[in-house]
């Protein structure tokens, strides 16, 4: 629906549409774990011991737009066919060629103007730099009509590339319907409908994106973040606070653009309708969005379809659903600048813009877009921003719960990409509470939910390649050929899982959390791909599903496969368990391999990665120093931890980064030592270990008062005896017992 409402505020452009729905979700996702017979266990091998979706369409029956249960109250606000603008206000572009300060500075831009418009007794107020587009948002003074305007420019077409209005865009929603009076899972039907009745309407199984599934594979990343540019949202909701991206770079209240991204104390997003760094929502359409996508796991109300990753509220329209072009070019562009790869964008109804065009064109994101709710084919009446032909635009349609296109729902072969749940979706509400509504605004966030999980799997993925991902893994639908391009909806599970992850090279590594699943029989292997430098001391610990006997290991940069023990550095195989952990000081730069391997069992795991060794105390046998076979591990009760680490050869070097403002090294003192080098940052130490009398655990080597931060410690050996050792006798050995950093 597109509702007709405008709005005064100092800087105004032009207007978006929401598009909403409705149904309902609530959070009991844990994928049991089956204990699977260990009949055979005690003679099985561990890993390190041993070195040895289709294009079927499915049927189902159409439902007819006169049959199809409609929200209660529906309150529709039909748009004009007409697009509308703000009166007195331009979009302009220059022509950077032709002459480079208009394009660029903004006085420029308004003197030549002025220069131009005064014969037409029009002048210029003000303007505003749109950018990265370099378009501007021009003030008039004028009662002429923004076309009129446009047309006198057109004149100049030497000057200028373009200037058009700045069209009103609307939230494309529809009021809320039936609100049910339980909270539970199974009234989610977008994500997992297994025939249930909501609003009225029996759904037919699978009809959904298969979420359940697709959890047990992940539930998205912490470092993922996908932009809201809508109404803002409620960031103190229960279901949505955990879940909202914070500018890490930016010092809140401090009035300073702490990360000179032109946008002072953006602590949260910010709100492009007041212009100011509260992007809370006063209209309750983005916060309905992003529980869609990203609501938590944690008991209460709603699950979304990522509900690891992150909200980054982009505030452009206002309390009346609607907002200008000019500020949805700056909420585009904002997301571009913070290197966002996904957005969603559950608005339209402007004419043709060609700054927002440029905006979404250049944003280095895949801008997924609701097609509108006029129930109009946009092949032959486009509707925008969903029906700019651009690559990276994925123009999502909606569907009731039993396959149908919606009644309301805009649908295109060409202009329309995917189809997902848009009817009767429940979600959150600002105010700690929540709501059915209806609207391809609702479709919307199911799709950019999946492609979060897609980006979740694969880091390195780029925007285009989530979108052939998605259209590539759908459900054809019957009830949607020669439709929608797929002729399908969306689903999650056969998204992710069209990435491979059982052997090298596996999936890249994002965030410092991942979750998956693992089946004894069917799915024993994920893997997982990092880069490292020389010097990282990475910790990996493993925790699985109670019943299950998971291991994990790290492979070498030159393994090639996980099938065999070839190329493990370092694992860990603890009986009965799924409680694992590494720590490894790697060596050499490269890319290098996680394994988690199901010895035994079928269920859930989370694996966690942190980078950097810190403060604390670490014995010679933590995996501090790397199994390379130029250091041996000796045992010995009298040393701390019970054995030291030894090294006499030019290979005995060990590497590694810290975070601390100091270290000490802790060694054995004997006959057989030598000369042991050691580089911190830059500066260079050199220690004599040996004694005629032997000494354990002994201090030998102590750093302090360093800058807090992270530093490079260097271990090495340099075949050199004491001074005080007798030439014949004098040993070069050098040891490692422990590392202390402060």
């Amino acid at each position: 629906m597109m509702c007709n409402f405008l709005k005064t505020k100092k800087l105004l452009s032009l207007v978006l549409a929401l598009a909403f729905g409705s149904t309902m979700c609530f959070p009991t996702i844990a994928a049991s774990a089956k204990a699977e017979s260990k009949t055979n266990e005690s003679s099985k091998l561990r890993k390190s011991q041993n070195k040895n979706a289709g294009n079927t369409v499915r049927e189902v029956p159409n439902t007819s737009q006169s049959n199809q249960v409609k929200p209660n109250n529906p309150a529709w606000s039909s748009k004009k066919q007409g697009a509308q603008y703000r009166a007195g206000e331009l979009i302009v572009k220059f022509k950077e060629a032709a002459n480079p300060k208009a394009a660029k500075f903004d006085e420029e831009a308004k003197k030549v103007l002025n220069d131009i418009l005064s014969k037409d007794k029009i002048t210029v107020s003000s303007i505003k730099n749109l950018g990265f587009t370099n378009a501007k948002l021009v003030k008039l003074n004028t009662n002429k009509t923004p076309e009129e305007v446009a047309k006198l420019l057109a004149k100049h077409s030497a000057l200028i590339e373009y200037a058009e209005p700045n069209y009103i865009i609307y939230a494309s929603d529809i009021s809320p319907s039936w609100v049910p009076t339980d909270p539970y899972y199974q009234n989610l039907w977008g994500l997992r409908n297994v025939g249930q009745t909501i609003g009225g309407q029996t759904g037919i199984a699978g009809i959904d994106l298969n979420a359940q599934v697709a959890w047990d594979t992940t539930r998205g990343s912490s470092s993922v973040v996908v932009a809201v540019i809508d109404t803002g949202v409620d960031y103190n909701h229960p279901d949505l606070k955990n879940n909202m991206w914070v500018n890490t770079k930016e010092i809140a209240g401090n009035g300073k653009d702490d990360d000179g991204n032109g946008y002072i104390d953006d602590v949260r997003g910010w709100n492009f309708y007041w212009y100011n760094n509260n992007p809370y929502d006063d209209h309750g359409h983005g916060t309905h969005v992003a529980g869609t996508i990203a609501a938590s796991t944690n008991s209460t109300g709603v699950i979304g379809v990522a509900p690891n990753v992150k909200i980054m509220p982009l505030k452009f329209l206002g309390s009346d659903g609607s907002g200008y072009t000019s500020d949805a070019v700056l909420a585009v562009d904002y997301a571009r600048k913070m290197n966002v790869k996904i957005s969603n964008n559950s608005w339209g109804g402007g004419g043709y813009s060609q700054a927002l065009y440029d905006s979404i064109k250049n944003s280095g994101s895949l801008f997924v877009a609701a097609a509108g709710n006029s129930g109009i084919n946009t092949d032959t009446s486009p509707h925008y921003p969903s029906s700019y032909n651009l690559s990276n635009i994925l123009s999502v349609a909606a569907i009731d719960n039993r396959g149908s296109l919606g009644w309301f729902s805009n649908y295109g072969v060409n202009s329309v990409d995917v189809a997902a749940a848009g009817v009767n979706v429940y979600s959150t509400k600002p105010g700690s509470s929540y709501q059915y509504l209806s609207g391809t605004s609702m479709a919307t966030p199911h799709v950019a939910g999946v492609a979060a999980l897609v980006l979740s799997r694969n880091s390195s993925i780029t925007p285009l390649s989530i979108k052939d991902t998605i259209t590539k893994s759908v459900v054809k639908l019957s009830t949607l050929q020669y439709k929608i391009g797929t002729g399908g909806m969306v689903n999650a599970a056969a998204a992710i899982g069209a990435i491979p992850d059982d052997d090298i090279p596996g999936i890249t590594l994002s965030g410092s959390t991942v979750s998956g699943s693992l089946n004894m029989y069917t799915d024993i292997d994920d893997v997982y791909n990092v880069s490292l430098v020389k010097g990282d001391v990475i910790t990996i610990t493993l925790s699985g599903a109670a019943g299950t006997d998971f291991d994990l290991y790290l492979y070498n940069k030159t393994a090639t496969t996980v099938k065999t023990n070839a190329g493990i550095l370092a694992y860990s195989e603890k009986v009965g368990t799924s409680t694992e952990k590494i720590i490894y000081s790697i060596q050499q730069d490269g890319t290098y391999f996680i394994d988690v391997y199901s010895f035994t069992g079928t269920g859930t795991y989370t694996l966690n990665f942190q980078k950097g060794l810190k403060a604390g105390s670490y014995e010679d046998n933590s995996g501090i120093i790397p199994n390379d076979g130029n250091w041996l591990k000796v045992n010995d009760v009298y040393s701390s931890g019970g054995s030291y680490t030894t090294g006499n050869s030019s290979g005995s070097i060990l590497t590694l980064k810290f975070t601390g403002t100091g270290v000490q090294l802790t060694s054995l003192k004997n006959n057989k030592q030598g000369i042991i080098k050691i580089t911190v940052d830059s500066s260079v130490y050199y220690v004599d270990l040996y004694s005629s009398t032997t000494y354990y655990k002994a201090a030998v080597f102590t750093k302090t008062g360093l800058t807090s931060g992270t530093h490079t410690l260097k271990i090495e050996w340099t075949g050199k005896p004491s001074r005080n050792a007798r030439k014949a006798t004098g040993g070069t050995m050098i040891n490692i017992d422990k590392l202390t950093i402060y």
